[in-house]
């Protein structure tokens, strides 16, 4: 049996398939399905944001993943491998949030949550001729009996030295408009250590030392960051990945991040708005603390990248100015910034439809940079082109210059060239209406 296995690109802003070279920060999906696929299967791999998909070869199956705008992207594919009568399967967390029956016009079998117990059931059913509709467990996955991720078979993807490992899956927190929280339903599971450095060492074995840990929030339990920190001093690599900022309260244990090898993490600041934190049930984040909590961090070597939303309740037309000052003043070497979004799934999108305030459920607009629902206190063509007209300012040359010429974080020339190349990666996204960081 032939599968093919196919992370879809996401969408640009005209809804083309957005192409690029390499991918830097490639996920864990792929190598994980293949990794609990029966040995007895030939796999293939496709990252389409940099290969193109061998339409023509014979395959028996294919299996689709996606989040956001990608699940448009995976169901266009699907319908051209249904087409040549491919057996179809479509999983991920936009699949998996939506309506069953919007999936399912596009596949022949639909995976409904985390896909390491399923997966080999849905091998075994096609094997046999008797693939189901609709795979959902009522359980949550043990993760801590998972495989390692078959890293060797990305060595086969365009991608660039960053490898992907997680040592964490979920986040606790109740924040409303966040998929990943209403897709782990608020659960938050640890790996084992031992199987972290497991992990650790089979991505520096087929690819480098420069690890991203894909956890949503790997600072929750501290006392098992304490202990994992600790266990990857000795692995000697460099490191980055996301985080609330409740590690800043802790100085010892940022600097045994640094110690461990951290050198950049992304925290989900949101708002400068307390109203419109209380909005998202993210109030904890407190606006006065941002300034202080970003100084724990570089005055121990490690850089902040941050990622804000607009267009919340508490937000006018102050939002853009606003929002440019902060990331300006603050130094923000990688800021990121999102329209809000009501996913279809999350408790945001619920609340606003009962309101009667989402004005498209098209898929392709959940890409974090479309309007798609009444704003409160701006019009939606303030906020649309509002948007867009900050990021141009963010990545103007002047912007750039004056929030990582100088950089107070201790970081390497290597890691500082990092950083130099996202901003220019993103200023060319932002000049082609691509959302940065959605590839």
């Amino acid at each position: 049996m032939r599968i093919l296995l196919i992370s879809p690109t996401a969408l640009d802003f005209n809804g083309n398939p957005i192409k690029q070279g390499r991918i830097h920060l490639p996920g864990l999906t792929l190598a994980m399905l293949a990794a609990v696929t029966p040995p007895e299967v030939e796999l293939k791999l496709i990252m389409e944001t940099t290969q193109d998909i061998p339409f023509d070869e014979h395959w028996d199956a294919v299996g689709l993943t996606g989040m956001g705008s990608g699940i448009v992207r995976a169901w266009q594919i699907a319908n051209k491998f249904q087409e040549k009568k491919v057996k179809v399967i479509i999983g991920g967390i936009a699949a998996s949030l939506a309506d069953p029956e919007l999936i399912l016009k596009h596949c022949d079998s639909l995976v409904i949550g985390e896909a390491e117990e399923l997966w080999p059931l849905v091998v075994q059913d096609l094997q046999r001729g008797t693939l189901k509709r609709i795979y959902k467990s009522d359980h949550r996955p043990d993760i801590e009996n998972l495989p390692v991720p078959r890293y060797d078979l990305m060595r086969n993807l365009k991608i660039g030295l960053w490898r992907p490992v997680q040592a964490t899956r979920g986040c606790p927190f109740t924040c409303n408009f966040c998929s990943v929280a209403s897709f782990s339903e608020r659960t938050y599971r640890k790996k084992p250590i031992k199987d972290v450095i497991r992990d650790v060492r089979a991505a520096k074995k087929y690819g480098t030392r420069y690890i991203a840990f894909i956890d949503d929030n790997i600072c929750v339990d501290l006392d098992y960051c304490h202990d994992l920190f600790e266990a990857l001093i000795s692995e000697k690599i460099i490191w980055m990945s996301q985080s609330s900022l409740h590690l800043t309260e802790h100085p010892e244990l940022v600097k045994l991040a640094y110690k461990s090898g951290c050198r950049i993490l992304s925290i989900g600041i949101e708002s400068l708005n307390k109203s419109s934190l209380e909005q998202i049930d993210k109030n904890w984040n407190n606006p006065e603390r941002y300034a202080s909590a970003f100084k724990v961090l570089r005055s121990n070597g490690i850089d902040v990248s941050t990622e804000m939303i607009i267009g919340l309740d508490g937000d006018d037309d102050s939002v853009f100015q606003n929002t440019y000052n902060f990331i300006v003043k603050n130094k923000i070497s990688i800021p990121r910034v999102h329209i809000i979004t009501p996913v279809p799934g999350t408790q945001l999108f619920e609340r606003m439809l009962s309101n009667n305030r989402i004005t498209s459920q098209d898929f392709g607009r959940y890409s974090g940079g479309k309007v798609n629902f009444i704003p409160k206190n701006i019009t939606a063509e303030t906020l649309q082109k509002g948007y867009w007209n900050l990021y141009k300012e963010l990545f103007s040359w002047h912007s750039i210059l004056k929030r990582i010429f100088i950089n107070e974080a201790t970081l390497d020339p290597y890691m500082q060239a990092v950083v130099w190349a996202v901003n220019l990666r993103y200023k060319y996204h932002v000049h082609h209406r691509i959302c940065p960081g959605i590839v």
